[in-house]
């Protein structure tokens, strides 16, 4: 563990502000949303986003460059419905600020567990009727 700060393991809860732009600090596309997520409890195993943000610690930043095609694999069930990040430019920098990390209660986990099944419900607007 780094300086006794909280990590990310499995069962944590994580919260971060989330950014996208055409640069790798630009705000264009989405300007700092926040994205909170259980850490671990995909079906398949870690996505490629919290094999990315494995052990680190509140405070921490991360940017990548992203193609449009990877947004649903990269995501998976964290971002239920990535259809506003799919329907970006070809490329494009998602930025990352880790600004909470928790142990998550065991009703906290059932229920995310349970959500790693449905999409985003379908009450976003995207047109997904609740489907990746």
């Amino acid at each position: 563990m780094k300086s006794g700060k909280e990590t990310i393991v499995p069962l944590k809860r994580v919260m971060l502000k989330l950014s996208a732009g055409k640069t790798p600090v630009g705000k264009e596309l989405i300007n700092a949303e926040p994205l909170e997520f259980i850490f671990g409890i995909g079906r398949e195993g870690l996505t490629p986003l919290e094999r990315r943000l494995a052990g680190k610690t509140v405070g921490e930043y991360l940017s990548l460059e992203l193609y449009n095609r990877q947004v649903t694999d990269f995501f998976g069930h964290i971002l239920p419905c990535p259809v506003a990040l799919r329907n970006c430019h070809p490329s494009f920098y998602i930025s990352m600020k880790i600004e909470q990390i928790e142990t998550a209660s065991a009703r906290e986990v059932v229920r995310a567990m349970s959500q790693t099944t449905t999409g985003c419900g379908g009450d976003c607007g995207c047109g997904c009727a609740g489907h990746n």
